[in-house]
């Protein structure tokens, strides 16, 4: 049966009658980092084979699925990876899901290695909200993790002293920070989140 020619029955329930109301979209199965617990060097080297490019589903394709989803009560969508920010222009599936009737959020994952170029076009796309993944606020320990040599700090350091992030897009955006606590330096942090409210990391 087409995607188009799915019956609408109304929302999707799990065996608990809960309505299905988030959608995960990976866009890539790629990531510039080599996190030990995710993706560690001796597996993903440089011979690992991922999908070829043809072979991912065009933003069309995706864009179709979610309409899909969304006239069965779908009405969050959170787009992920690998690392999505290394999908092209995807500033473009995003407005293009931003569209979509019903869809009422639009989220992303990311590591937060790229955001800084990226976070404007992509408020101004649509997009509403940001997960940071952060395993650790420790520059040393966090590069030992990714294994790519990326500081924590750079990330953290968007920020870092100011009530809101310096993206002007994200002005009514919220950005959220996860940290794994059993990696996370002891030492309380300096960041503050988008609301304005002073933090502290996960000790």
């Amino acid at each position: 049966m087409a995607f188009d020619e799915v019956r609408r029955t109304g929302p999707v329930a799990d065996a608990l009658a809960r309505p299905l109301r988030d959608l995960r979209i990976s866009v890539t199965d790629r990531c510039q980092f080599r996190c030990t617990y995710c993706m560690p060097r001796d597996v993903f080297g440089r011979d690992f084979v991922f999908l070829p490019r043809e072979d991912l589903l065009t933003f069309e394709e995706l864009t179709r699925l979610a309409r899909v989803f969304a006239g069965l009560g779908v009405r969050k969508l959170r787009l992920t990876g690998g690392e999505p920010l290394l999908r092209r222009d995807l500033e473009r599936l995003i407005a293009m899901l931003a569209a979509i009737g019903g869809i009422q959020d639009i989220a992303l994952t990311t590591n937060g290695a790229l955001l800084a170029g990226k976070a404007r076009t992509l408020a101004d796309a649509g997009l509403r909200r940001v997960t940071v993944s952060l395993d650790s606020l420790d520059d040393a320990v966090f590069m030992a993790l990714n294994d790519a040599g990326f500081p924590a700090s750079r990330p953290r350091g968007y920020w870092t002293g100011s009530p809101r992030p310096p993206e002007p897009g994200w002005g009514r955006s919220r950005s959220t920070w996860w940290s794994s606590a059993a990696a996370t330096s002891s030492r309380s942090c300096r960041w503050r989140p988008a609301s304005g409210a002073a933090g502290t990391c996960c000790a």
